[in-house]
This record gives structure tokens, sequence and C-alpha cells, in this order.
């Protein structure tokens, strides 16, 4: 593959989850769909642990990120069943 993969993608040892606090990417458009869904992963897993852990819910960050990371699989799921009809 001579995709390089996107430092947003990459965790810092033993991070499995992205806060509200480290950077995200502006533009998901340009994401390899792997990166994506690795970043996906990534916001669930905090999503969990803030509504375990937050009296209030989740961060509003964490969700925005969220629908974002949702939308954009939505859309290549999307385009894929499309080139595939």
């Amino acid at each position: 593959m001579d995709h390089e993969p996107s430092p947003f993608v990459e965790a810092r040892r033993g991070t499995t989850s992205l806060g509200p606090d480290h950077e995200f990417p502006a533009d998901l458009a340009g994401l390899a769909l792997v990166e994506l869904q690795v970043l996906h992963s990534r916001i669930c897993h905090q999503l969990d642990h803030e509504y375990l852990t937050g009296p209030d819910g989740p961060h509003p960050v964490t969700l925005d990120r969220y629908r974002e990371l949702s939308a954009q699989l939505d859309a290549r799921e999307g385009a894929a069943a499309r080139a595939a009809s």
C-alpha cells in the first residue's frame, strides 16, 4: 500500500480512545476507509467511556465527531453500493 497512515489514526501507545482534546482531521473525505474505521472505533470507545463515567453523558465534541464519522462511512457505503449496481 502506498498510502501513509494519517497521524490522526496513530494512537499513542496504550490509547484506544480519542478524547475531545485530541486532534481530529478537518477533512474526513481525504482519509482511507481503514483510517475512518480506526477513528470510528476510537470515538466509539471514547463515547462508551463518557457515557459510563460522566454524569452529564458524552462530551458534545465527541458526539459531533461520531456523527461526522458515521455520515462519512454511510456516504462511502452508499457510493460503493451505487458503483456495484
